[in-house]
């Protein structure tokens, strides 16, 4: 009798632990299943399952067909901006009180001229992903590690550019508010470091993942639009350049995720794309820099790895958004050449 309750508590100890770790492997992951649904309605089953709130300019009302199950938040990501043919960035907003906070807020997606917000953002160069797009993500934004190699000055402008540098977030504050910091910045994932920041500044913060409305020459899968296109403050843009050790921070962040066995290719691949990276910022002149732009995208290794973005970004969309983006492209090219 002893021994038959022993195997029964055994058998059910061991059920438990079996339905624990099937519960965990699928813990934080997100399920979208929708079909020609309105935008408003997958962003809040978004939001409500990842806890991210989605900040953006596109019609609410837009149909969007979207079926991905218990992905991590990341791929989740990829598969709504596909759909919603955009590219969204995560965000964070820093404030010394949370009535500036809500003036942050309501500024978003586009902030207007002269806003007194400022804007710290560093893109990873397109020309310069030395296939970037191939390497391990986090599964949640969030998640980025700010890996800090030089302490900044114990105020928030510097540690905040330190952040923006070494992770692909954006940050935005009161142009005017600059304090100081009690405590020297601690490397971490930017979900909890960056809070740690606004706390020690004496302010608050919140997270927010933007969604922007776009226009057709944004990709998806290629270099974001050039600085005369018609979009807004929080569109793709040309931003202050990433210094070149800042990308091999990103690139060897990425990289430590690889099976030890693929690292040493990896990081030798992304310290000659850094290399290139650091020759061509230093050319003098917009003319050298263009003949040099030329040279990189004529390389057929690179050409490579460029199609193969954009044809993972055509994957997630649906038929019918293929061929409305090839058609939008026909009569784009037909107006030029009427023009």
């Amino acid at each position: 009798m002893n021994r038959s309750k022993f195997l029964f508590s055994f058998v059910g100890l061991l059920a438990l632990l079996w339905l624990g770790l099937w519960i965990s492997s699928w813990w934080g992951t997100i399920t979208l299943d929708f079909e020609k649904k309105p935008l408003a309605t997958v962003l809040r089953s978004f939001t409500q399952q990842s806890g991210l709130k989605v900040i953006t300019d596109i019609d609410l009302t837009k149909p969007i067909s979207i079926h991905v199950r218990r992905v991590p938040v990341s791929e989740a990501l990829d598969a709504l901006q596909a759909s919603a043919e955009s590219r969204g960035r995560l965000v964070f907003l820093l404030a010394p009180d949370s009535s500036s906070l809500k003036n942050l807020l309501t500024a978003l997606p586009n902030l207007p001229e002269n806003s007194g917000i400022r804007t710290i953002e560093y893109r990873t160069p397109w020309l310069f992903r030395a296939g970037m797009d191939d390497l391990p993500t986090d599964r949640d934004p969030r998640q980025q590690n700010w890996k800090i190699s030089t302490i900044p000055p114990l105020q928030l402008v510097p540690s905040l550019e330190s952040a923006a540098q070494a992770t692909e977030i954006r940050l935005l504050l009161p142009e005017t508010w600059n304090p100081s910091l009690k405590h020297s910045a601690k490397s971490g994932p930017v979900q909890s470091s960056i809070p740690a920041l606004a706390k020690d500044a004496g302010g608050v913060s919140q997270i927010a993942y933007i969604l922007p409305a776009r226009s057709e020459r944004d990709g998806p899968g290629g270099p974001p639009a050039t600085s005369d296109s018609n979009r807004g403050n929080l569109r793709w843009r040309e931003t202050t350049s990433l210094p070149p050790d800042a990308l091999l921070t990103r690139l060897e962040s990425r990289i430590a995720a690889l099976p030890s066995s693929e690292q040493a290719d990896a990081l030798k691949s992304a310290q000659e794309s850094v290399r290139q990276y650091r020759e061509f910022s230093s050319l003098p002149t917009e003319e050298e820099r263009d003949k040099k732009r030329q040279e990189i995208m004529s390389d057929p290794t690179r050409a490579e790895r460029a199609g193969e973005g954009f044809s993972r970004a055509m994957r997630k969309m649906s038929p019918e958004q293929r061929s409305q983006r090839y058609q939008r492209y026909v009569e784009r090219r037909t107006a030029t050449k009427s023009s």
